[in-house]
């Protein structure tokens, strides 16, 4: 609108507001300014996930005005905005060099190549197909708290891995000597081991418990 020379600023009652502009003949005709209304539990739920350790950058396509509110009203430090799609992609390749992990959460068509260019992809619920197909994760809704949840159930799984693999290797490290030495009959050692694998697969289903007491 200002390279068309129709429009030369943006009414100040506009300024916090996305634009849409609309012009016929050279001359405007309406002027719309939109802004997201925020998920309820978003600014709780950011910071739990900062209390996680996470750290959290927004970037926008919006202007810095709507971005800076967006970011300050939910707790978020660091942002970027005006951003072209192939511009958040070209952030996310920044962190990269710099030693960073990029978890990429995004809905919308313009995230894409952002979300294609993170080590972990999670669209949101009711994400575009095109950002669906690149993810990693796909949440069933659009709630933040669905995002930290999905934190706390990778981190959970990942303890009760580590849990699993030091059982078995103290398990082996006792058993297999024994089992060598003429210690233990062959009918205990078969026990045993069933033994061992029940043991596992109940650990394992911990994280389902887990998740429903928290």
């Amino acid at each position: 609108m200002e390279e068309e020379g129709i429009l030369t600023r943006v009414p100040s009652q506009f300024e916090s507001l996305t634009h849409y502009f609309f012009a016929v003949d050279g001359k405007m005709v309406a002027l719309f300014g939109l802004k997201d209304s925020l998920k309820s539990d978003a600014k709780e739920n950011i910071a739990k996930l900062q209390e996680l350790g996470l750290s959290i950058i927004l970037l926008s396509g919006d202007h810095a005005k709507v971005t800076h509110d967006i970011a300050h009203e939910v707790g978020i430090v660091k942002y970027e905005a005006a951003l072209l799609p192939h511009e958040k992609a070209d952030y996310i390749e920044k962190l990269h060099q710099e030693g960073h992990k990029v978890v990429m959460a995004g809905d919308g068509i313009n995230d894409t190549l952002a979300l294609s260019r993170s080590e972990i992809a999670i669209a949101m619920g009711s994400g575009a197909d095109v950002a669906v197909d690149v993810s990693d994760i796909v949440l069933t809704n659009d709630s933040i708290q669905s995002l930290y949840d999905a934190f706390i159930i990778a981190k959970r799984t990942l303890f009760i891995v580590k849990e699993n693999l030091v059982f078995s290797l103290l398990y082996n490290l006792i058993t297999i000597p024994l089992a060598m030495s003429g210690c233990i009959i062959p009918l205990f050692a078969a026990l045993s081991m069933s033994l061992s694998s029940l043991v596992v697969v109940g650990n394992s289903m911990r994280i389902k418990t887990l998740f429903k007491r928290s």
